[in-house]
């Protein structure tokens, strides 16, 4: 079984940026950039098929500052072999050209079993790149999945509906969206995997390797434009009850909170 996980690499949420830091390398240290949490998941999910059935699994990565880092911890985790995407024709921020990017990333690729993601791009907060993805290649697909069963010529996969879970089962040749549930809730690198993550040799393909002209995938080539990246600043007050006993101490919260129009339930 020959497995592909698409990933990308993101600012950890962690770090506080403002507003273009994201945009700008030599603002963000190395140890700032981050596998997108999703795809993480999703690499756990290739890694049980690869415990249980030999599966081989490798790791492509189209997005991020520096790809290679986070295709090196993918490695370190466990995947197989790894293929960094990049080219400063490539506009990624659309979710239908960068589901093309992969498109032709797995034409080159050419044979493979199964294809995992993340459910999500954090960096455009887009939940459609791997619904698109299915489409373009024309295989079933199942999104927000939270855990998967290898059965008979294929997966028994439950995933996620409004209020719910749905059980389905699909072939071999699919594509899965994996969610953050416990089934897929990421493994911790090993000292074998981060010596072997050293060592490897991570190819790069661009769009001549891929067979696309940069026309195709750029800015110009995209339906939805980035038109502004900024921070949510929320300011807080802080009130202080210091006086009273704690009969008066609760009737000046109270008040304070009506007067704040906080809701307190029925």
């Amino acid at each position: 079984m020959k497995i592909i996980v698409f990933i990308q690499q993101i600012v950890s949420t962690q770090v506080k940026l403002q507003g273009v830091d994201y945009f700008d390398a030599s603002r963000v240290s190395e140890d700032d950039l981050v596998i997108n949490p999703t795809g993480k998941n999703a690499i756990e999910g290739a890694l049980k098929l690869k415990d249980t059935q030999g599966a081989e699994v490798t790791a492509v990565c189209v997005r991020g500052i520096k790809p290679s880092k986070a295709l090196k911890e993918a490695i370190a985790m466990g995947c197989t072999t790894a293929i960094e995407i990049a080219d400063e024709a490539f506009y990624t921020d659309d979710p239908y050209l960068l589901a093309k990017i992969y498109a032709k990333a797995l034409e080159k690729i050419g044979n493979y079993d199964l294809i995992l993601l993340g459910v999500d791009e954090q960096s455009t907060s887009s939940y459609a790149t791997a619904a698109m993805l299915a489409e373009m290649l024309e295989i079933p697909s199942v999104l927000y999945a939270e855990e998967m069963e290898v059965i008979d010529n294929g997966f028994r996969v439950g995933h996620v509906l409004e209020g719910g879970k749905k059980v389905v089962e699909i072939p071999q040749k699919a594509l899965i969206s994996c969610s953050d549930s416990q089934y897929f809730i990421p493994r911790y690198t090993t000292m074998r995997g981060i010596l072997a993550a050293k060592k490897a040799v991570i190819p790069v393909w661009a769009t001549a390797d891929l067979g696309i002209e940069s026309s195709e995938v750029n800015s110009d080539a995209a339906s939805l434009q980035l038109v502004s990246l900024s921070n949510i600043i929320i300011e807080k007050e802080t009130f202080l009850i210091k006086d009273g006993d704690p009969e008066e101490m609760v009737d000046k919260l109270l008040a304070k909170l009506k007067e704040d129009e906080v809701k307190l339930g029925a």
